[in-house]
């Protein structure tokens, strides 16, 4: 063996298949970074489920809060309506704008002469959101019990 084939202090195996690298030097396995591959993509489905569910949510969220803003404008068109137009904005309508496309539809009941209920609902487009509805009542001027001296 001294034929000089390697330089001098070079660790040369004895026996086929050994190796001068310790196994704590030699790195990860093929196995072993399956199985961490794996583990990352358990971790990182996990992560895409909960921001798909957290994305959903807030859609849900901001869909509502644009119906309840949508419910409260009309609220305040008909509440500010004067006592004998109500009857002539009954009806139904459908608004296809921005933030949210929805269906009114309003009714307007005579309970007596001089009062009205007038039932507002609010139906979005979108069949993930649900429709909401607001009863008002709706008296003469001279009729308000609280405008009495």
């Amino acid at each position: 063996m001294g034929g000089g084939l390697f330089p001098p202090g070079h660790n040369v195996a004895g026996r086929v298949g050994e190796s001068p690298v310790k196994r704590a030097d030699a790195g990860f396995t093929l196995l072993e970074i399956m199985v961490a591959i794996v583990l990352l993509g358990l971790v990182l489905a996990g992560v895409a489920q909960l921001n798909f569910a957290l994305a959903r949510r807030f859609y849900g969220l901001s869909a509502g809060a644009a119906r309840d803003g949508v419910l409260a404008q009309q609220v305040n068109q008909f509440a500010a309506l004067p006592f004998d137009s109500l009857k002539a904005k009954a009806g139904t309508i459908t608004v296809n704008k921005p933030p949210l496309p929805y269906s009114r539809k309003v009714t307007v009941d005579s309970l007596s002469p001089k009062l009205r209920r007038v039932t507002i609902v609010v139906t979005p487009l979108n069949p993930v959101i649900r429709p909401d509805t607001m009863v008002l009542q709706r008296s003469k001027p001279g009729n308000n019990p609280f405008n009495k001296p």
